[in-house]
């Protein structure tokens, strides 16, 4: 993964790969799109594409031609499946945190790991579910509250009074 990544780091590199995407192009064909660059400086992106395996160079006379190489397409497909198939509607928060529907049915138990996700990516439906106490604050939250408090401090109970009773009161943002 990291020579495709390597291959990808460069603007230049991805424009040649955009060039290739409509046909096989040689190394003066693909020279004609950058004037502000040197011949040399192009053939050494093509060489840097060809080394990561983003395309195959195939020899026709004198003329060398690139062409995409389907394979390293698909491994960086392949790679980027899992984070592609997470839960649409997680990627709207905030945080950046997938939480996916099937880690949690109702009525399941809840884990640390549900409750830290629920957290992290202000989950609304998980309000009346838990709260989280901060330790450093002694306040306690609806799992949505707009603070940001830091995982580690965080200890999670099952109802309001439990958090009360543990001497937290009750968050003024939220009013959980």
């Amino acid at each position: 993964m990291d020579e495709l990544f390597k291959g990808l780091a460069d603007p230049v590199r991805r424009q040649i790969l955009e060039l290739l995407l409509q046909q096989p192009l040689n190394v003066n064909q693909i020279n004609e799109h950058f004037s502000d660059i040197s011949r040399q400086a192009v053939s050494k992106h093509v060489s840097v594409l060809e080394d990561c395996g983003w395309i195959r160079i195939y020899q026709a006379g004198r003329e060398r031609y690139g062409y995409l190489n389907k394979t390293a397409f698909y491994q960086l497909k392949d790679w980027l499946q899992d984070y592609l198939n997470l839960d649409q509607r997680s990627l709207k928060n905030d945080h950046g945190v997938f939480l996916e529907r099937t880690t949690y049915k109702k009525g399941s138990p809840l884990t640390y790991p549900v409750m830290l996700q629920a957290m992290l990516s202000k989950d609304k439906d998980f309000d009346t579910l838990f709260y989280n106490a901060v330790k450093t604050t002694g306040i306690f939250c609806k799992p949505s509250c707009s603070a940001n408090p830091r995982p580690d401090n965080v200890i999670f109970y099952a109802n309001r009074d439990e958090a009360l009773k543990n001497g937290f009161r009750a968050c003024k943002r939220c009013k959980p």
